[in-house]
């Protein structure tokens, strides 16, 4: 056991890198815990050390001796944290010396001697100043070399071994937790990046997934970010994504979706200056000029990101013209529309974008697959907006957002119809839909045929050509039943008459149908008619 842990010693000096401002506190903080014989409880179990530490609430810990980067603590912290530093420590001193470890530890940086600065516990509670150490290219110099390890040849491997690499990063977030959020947005930014090259250099057409996980990883730090004031300290980096995020802008990809949507995120919740965005766009616009003067294919991608920074600055006129251009030359604008729904409150910006988004809908349809990929496309659509305020403000404009999806959004739109008491055009959606009065509910075939017994021909007349058509008794049956109804909505009118020649016509068509024929002298008709 003592070669094993001596190796793990030697595997996480690696790890941990004492130039690293939050590294060189994490040791410091758990060598103050082990000095202060707060572990106990140690045991080895094959190749886990487990222990409990007595911070200031007890922890439960342990470590994988063969991996420094599997690891857990019942702490709150998102990472390697000091009580598993202090947990190593007291295994360590077992066989060891601690005091070595850290000196051949500190030797690979020349920041001083870590031992120096340990302090006494009410030390640590005095409020000093301190400049962070973290630094934009360190963090980048991590990254691309942890990308080194990502398996770049094969397309199925890709997406595991990218993960992998990505949860290895986010191991070891900075100890301050402010840093956290900015840390995991740019990991994942520059694998999204590394990946978004990787994939166009080798065709790999089925990492959509990856990049919208990252994607998700990058809004929800971003989100936590612009839920505060960002300190100064984060100023280098903010000014690293200003300048960078026109890699995005400029880059060719073959998940288009997925880098606009990154964009998106950056610009909405990180580069919130008014400057900064009318900058970005200035330059956008001007590249986007000198394509079409020069004749050049203009590209999609650049022209979202362009389109963007127009919505976020207000200048919809601009945004709505470029959007109704790219749909027209044939791009499915209207996947992109609900992440900037998201933006927009209930007024007249939504509805400007709502509308102009309606022609484009039915051609994104069209795209799909299957129903089922409709169907997701219209949840995250209406996600986007509050269908409850714009039924209260514009509900013209929601049915016609019902009818642009048909026959997707067939129970949402027949839901206003027939709350609006529109029976006829209610009864013409069900049977476009292709329902019959079994798929209905009773109670509303009952208030129809009460309020607009009318409305309820069309749908009864099909129901009884399709039950026919099944050919077998438990249909026949169905079908009896939906003629009686029709009898009774032609006697209510007072069309007997027309009741007669349907129902004879029926007759002669299925005079050879024998289980038809008994079915209806069960139910009565044929006699009831003196047939």
């Amino acid at each position: 056991m003592a070669a094993l842990l001596n190796d793990y010693a030697k595997k996480l000096q690696n790890h941990l890198q004492p130039e690293r401002d939050s590294h060189q506190k994490l040791v410091q903080k758990g060598l103050l815990l082990y000095r202060q014989h707060l572990v106990h409880d140690k045991r080895i179990s094959g190749r886990f050390l487990r222990g409990k530490v007595q911070d200031v609430t007890p922890v439960d810990c342990g470590l994988d001796l063969f991996d420094p980067l599997f690891f857990d603590c019942s702490c709150p912290h998102d990472g390697f944290c000091r009580h598993l530093i202090a947990l190593f420590f007291s295994a360590y001193s077992e066989e060891n010396s601690v005091f070595d470890w850290v000196r051949e530890w500190k030797r690979r940086s020349t920041d001083g001697d870590i031992l120096q600065s340990v302090k006494r516990a009410s030390d640590l509670l005095e409020k000093k100043a301190e400049t962070s150490g973290q630094n934009i290219s360190m963090w980048l110099d991590d990254f691309h070399t942890a990308f080194e390890e990502i398996n770049v040849k094969d397309e199925f491997l890709l997406d595991l071994s990218a993960r992998e690499v990505y949860r290895r990063l986010t191991l070891f977030l900075p100890v301050e937790r402010e840093w956290g959020p900015l840390y995991k947005l740019t990991a994942a930014y520059e694998l999204f990046k590394y990946l978004n090259t990787i994939c166009l250099k080798n065709d790999f057409f089925s990492s959509a997934a990856l990049m919208q996980f990252l994607s998700g990883e990058a809004e929800e730090a971003a989100n936590q970010l612009s839920s505060a004031a960002l300190p100064f300290v984060f100023d280098p980096f903010i000014a690293y994504f200003r300048e960078n995020t026109r890699e995005l802008a400029e880059s060719v990809s073959l998940y288009e979706l997925e880098t606009v949507d990154f964009y998106r995120i950056l610009w909405s919740r990180l580069l919130k200056k008014e400057n900064w965005r009318k900058e970005e766009e200035v330059r956008l616009r001007k590249e986007i000029l000198n394509s079409i003067d020069a004749g050049e294919n203009l590209s999609s991608l650049k022209v979202l990101c362009f389109i963007h920074l127009a919505f976020l600055l207000g200048n919809d006129d601009t945004a709505l013209f470029f959007l109704g251009q790219l749909a027209q030359s044939g791009v499915n604008t209207a996947v992109y529309m609900p992440y900037w729904f998201l933006e927009l409150k209930a007024d007249e910006r939504l509805f400007r974008y709502i509308s102009a988004a309606l022609p484009m809908i039915p051609r994104l349809l069209e795209t799909c697959r299957d129903d089922y990929d409709k169907a997701a496309y219209m949840r995250m659509f209406f996600r986007s907006i509050n269908e409850q305020a714009l039924s209260a403000q514009q509900l013209k404009l929601l049915e016609k957002l019902y009818r642009a999806f048909l026959p997707v959004s067939a129970p949402k739109y027949g839901d206003i119809l027939f709350s609006s008491a529109r029976y006829r055009e209610w009864a013409e959606l069900q049977t476009l839909t292709g329902n019959t009065p079994g798929d209905i509910e009773k109670e509303k075939l009952e208030r129809v045929a009460k309020q607009a017994p009318e409305a309820l021909l069309p749908l009864y007349h099909r129901a009884v050509g399709i039950c026919i058509g099944e050919k077998n008794r438990k249909s026949y049956q169905k079908a009896v039943r939906y003629l009686k109804k029709l009898k009774a909505i032609y006697r209510k009118r007072h069309e007997e008459e027309r009741w007669y020649a349907f129902f004879d016509e029926i007759k002669e068509r299925t005079k050879r149908m024998r289980a038809f024929q008994e079915e209806c002298r069960r139910g009565n008709l044929t006699d009831a008619d003196g047939i």
